[in-house]
């Protein structure tokens, strides 16, 4: 499986007033019209349209900080949220803008099996990206790093039922970094491919990723060409896929910016 991204146009999605500064996390609302963000200095949960207009009636605030990625159930009824201080997935009712359930990984069932790679003295990074499977109907959430991970957890909350590392051997690679260098940053499923989408704010690369085979399907640098000058994304922290539109959407933290591609293959 191969893909191509031809860049399509950005949008300036910084709202200083209502909070929007630090983009971190990205998903499509169930119909394909909207996006759903985060920014990680903030309560609120954000909505915007497909060229970065927010939408204030329909943004709202949670008494939650510090969530590093967001994903809609594929009813549209709430959100689930990655919070990295805590590992923990926040449960979201959209219609009436509260939480409902919130849950860290060490407290459910089958944490002896990840444990180790959350131990440390600080070090070791926390949960980056989150996203919801439609194919498995479970839930899907990605360590930044050192090492990164990949955890599948049960739609309830209550269990995690596996778990990939995600290193060079399986394919996560950039030939500028070291591979432990390599961080990630965020993740969409795409039930076309049935595949996971996969950003790296550091290798400023995307990468297509197979959870069945365990391996990278392909990888591409996230760049455009302006003024005959090719530029990479930077800090990209989220990723969303639209397939039935071939749209791959990424939003940069650094640059408060949404990115729009046309993807192919």
């Amino acid at each position: 499986m191969s893909f191509s991204l031809t860049y399509l146009d950005r949008y300036k999605i910084e709202y200083e007033t209502e909070g929007l500064t630090e983009p971190s996390g990205l998903s499509l609302t169930p119909d394909n019209d909207g996006l759903w963000t985060v920014s990680d200095d903030t309560k609120m949960i954000f909505k915007l349209d497909l060229e970065g207009r927010l939408e204030d009636d329909e943004s709202f605030e949670i008494p939650v900080k510090g969530l590093e990625g967001v994903t809609a159930d594929p009813g549209g009824a709430f959100l689930l949220a990655a919070k990295e201080e805590t590992n923990e997935i926040i449960k979201i009712e959209i219609a009436e803008r509260e939480i409902t359930d919130r849950r860290r990984l060490a407290d459910m069932a089958g944490y002896d099996t990840i444990e180790p790679f959350f131990r440390g003295d600080g070090e070791n990074k926390g949960l980056e990206g989150i996203t919801w499977n439609t194919d498995t109907d479970t839930v899907f959430v990605m360590k930044e790093g050192e090492p990164g991970l990949l955890v599948e957890v049960s739609a309830d909350l209550r269990t995690i039922r596996a778990h990939r590392l995600l290193t060079d051997e399986n394919g996560f690679r950039d030939p500028g970094l070291r591979n432990e260098d390599i961080d990630f940053s965020g993740i969409c499923y795409d039930d076309r491919r049935t595949a996971f989408w996969i950003v790296s704010d550091k290798a400023q690369r995307l990468y297509l990723y197979d959870w069945a085979g365990n391996q990278v399907l392909q990888s591409s640098t996230l760049g455009y060409a302006k003024d005959g000058e090719y530029r990479e994304v930077k800090k990209a922290e989220g990723v969303a896929v639209d397939p039935g539109r071939n749209r791959l959407y990424v939003a940069s933290d650094e640059e408060v910016r949404l990115y729009v591609f046309d993807l192919r293959g």
